[in-house]
């Protein structure tokens, strides 16, 4: 039996395990060959994350000593702008990003060009980003990073529609920036590229992964490899996952003003006892180690909280962009001397299942002539929007489709057993998935970073 074989019926046991009933006559046909696999599985494949707790694991991400050691290089590298797409009509409030912008790190030699797209809210530059440069970076790759298409630069400047959340039509707006910025990165110095690559995180590789099939047909890259890290597979269901974060039972905390109170007054106290706390990565393990820890509801919380600021800067960029009138006046342009905060706390109570009711499905209602008239029922378009973009909907091509692979983690609380399945049923030998790490919390993991460079340079998967 091989390690992925072996893992995903683990997985299925320890997720379902209490259906399984040891009667004496039956043990040694049922019960003991699965008390031997577990007894074997340690042997089969050690992963050594750390962190147990799959919150805590995506809150702080990996420890700094279990981190990959990457050596310290020289990128060379450049914000770039493209000018010729400014936006013409956007509020004064958005002038630092009326034109896309991204960044490029550059070799001064051949080499291959991987393109990095940003999870939800992401920018660019975002910590995730950065690091996934560094690595390909030293590992001989130009490398090209985008904003997710939820992200408030990319909502202005870089979505024709200024309503992101269809993940195809983002994918249309990625694909034109993808190849823009190439032009504009050639112009801007000497590039020599022999090869194509993608990879993206959470929404990011659900991006790339509509990305890739639109590359197939239109053929623009050729992408060599593309890697998806910890997508959703249902988007619904990971939405759903995420807003329900909020409603974690935290003693005290009831509303958003007690929420961040809350919060700041748990950190105030480890301050007064410690006198200082280096504001750095490894803060929220040195937290987590004193009295003054995050309870796993708190950090759940803590979770939801940071989707729901994303929704709502999301939210309220777009309703700025488009006047659809939902947050602020009709034909009201924002100035730089405007407060933004009575809109941004009326975006702060409205979901993203609230976005997708408020600004696509009336928008698509009126676009798209196709939508039957029975499909005009929003709770019936909502569900046909989320089918046609979440990753099942590439299915028959992502089953052919050789060059793209997957990795994720079975506690990641975006994905549950019948997204797993889906995985594995669909991408075969080109997954990978670990035990640990929660929502991204292992990116930095020396194993990780070892595997996801094994398939991007077309070794494949360790032990799949």
């Amino acid at each position: 039996m091989s390690t992925r074989k072996a893992f995903r019926l683990l997985s299925f046991i320890s997720f379902d395990f209490s259906r399984v009933k040891c009667f004496s006559k039956r043990f040694l046909s049922v019960c003991l060959p699965i008390f031997l696999l577990l007894s074997i599985s340690p042997l089969l494949w050690a992963y050594d994350f750390p962190i147990r707790n799959p919150f805590l694991a995506t809150v702080a991400g990996t420890p700094p000593e279990q981190q990959v050691k990457l050596d310290h290089v020289t990128v060379r590298e450049a914000i770039l702008g493209l000018a010729n797409e400014t936006v013409e009509n956007a509020p004064d409030i958005f002038w630092d990003v009326n034109k896309p912008r991204f960044k490029l790190a550059w070799q001064e030699k051949p080499a291959p060009l991987i393109f990095i797209i940003a999870g939800t809210g992401g920018r660019f530059d975002t910590s995730k980003v950065e690091f996934l440069k560094q690595v390909y970076y030293q590992a001989g790759f130009h490398v090209i990073q985008i904003s997710s298409p939820t992200s408030y630069d990319f909502v202005v400047s870089g979505s024709q529609t200024h309503r992101p959340g269809l993940t195809q039509q983002d994918s249309e707006d990625l694909y034109r920036m993808m190849k823009a910025s190439v032009e504009r990165a050639k112009l801007f110095t000497r590039l020599d590229i022999n090869g194509w690559y993608l990879t993206g995180y959470s929404l990011g590789a659900l991006n790339a992964a509509f990305v890739a099939r639109l590359d197939s047909e239109q053929k623009a890259f050729g992408f060599e490899k593309v890697l998806l890290l910890n997508p959703p597979v249902n988007l619904q269901h990971s939405i759903n996952n995420l807003d329900r974060l909020l409603m974690a039972d935290v003693p005290g905390v009831d509303d958003s003003t007690t929420l961040f109170d809350h919060f700041f007054d748990k950190l105030a106290d480890y301050f007064r006892t410690h006198k200082s706390i280096d504001l750095d990565e490894s803060m929220l393990f040195q937290v987590q180690k004193s009295p003054y820890a995050l309870s796993r509801e708190e950090l759940a919380l803590l979770i939801g909280v940071s989707f729901r600021l994303s929704v709502a800067s999301m939210y309220f960029t777009s309703d700025a962009m488009t006047w659809d009138s939902n947050l602020i006046p009709k034909d009201f342009k924002l100035k730089r001397s405007d407060s933004r905060t009575p809109y941004f706390k009326k975006a702060m109570l409205c979901s993203f299942e609230c976005y997708v009711n408020k600004v696509l499905v009336p928008y698509i209602s009126t676009q798209d002539n196709s939508v039957s008239k029975e499909l005009k029922d929003t709770t019936a378009l909502r569900t046909l929007l989320f089918k046609q973009n979440s990753l099942p909907h590439l299915e028959g091509w992502l089953k052919k489709a050789r060059h793209v692979g997957v990795m994720h983690n079975s506690d990641d609380f975006i994905i549950d057993q019948k997204g797993l399945d889906f995985l594995y049923d669909t991408f075969g030998q080109r997954i990978k998935v670990y035990p640990l790490g929660g929502h991204m919390g292992n990116l930095q993991y020396h194993e990780n970073v070892r595997d996801m460079l094994s398939f991007i340079k077309g070794k494949g998967f360790p032990d799949a």
